[in-house]
């Protein structure tokens, strides 16, 4: 049988552009949030977070919040490992509260995100 190094070139060649072209096009997948998508709280947060497959990129980065009473302040979001973080200062009431996400991984690619949760104390 008579191998044929071009062909073996040319399918090691195609795998590993596949294989770059996989990691090149990554991003950040969303992990978890604090508090919890979706839950419904009884004691008011003192945070807000999102948790990423990957570290985010702290300059392009942001996080707001939304409840009952329209926006919540929020202190400056700042990147810790994985995790994109922000103290909340405003007094939060019962009700829904909104937090959309900002930010990019590794790739640059910018990525948007949201999630609720309720609260409702007892």
């Amino acid at each position: 049988m008579i191998r044929h190094p071009f062909r073996f070139g040319a399918a090691f060649a195609a795998s590993v552009a596949v294989a770059g072209a996989s990691v090149l096009f990554a991003h950040a997948k969303l992990q978890k949030t604090e508090p919890a998508a979706n839950a419904t709280v009884t004691v008011a947060p003192d945070h807000v977070s999102v948790f990423f497959s990957e570290a985010p990129d702290a300059a392009v980065s942001r996080l707001s919040m939304k409840g009952p009473s329209n926006k919540v302040k929020l202190a400056p979001a700042h990147v810790t490992g994985k995790q994109l973080m922000a103290q909340i200062e405003s007094v939060l009431v019962d009700g829904l509260y909104t937090v959309e996400w900002q930010t990019a991984g590794d790739d640059g690619h910018a990525q948007k995100g949201e999630f609720a949760f309720t609260l409702k104390r007892k």
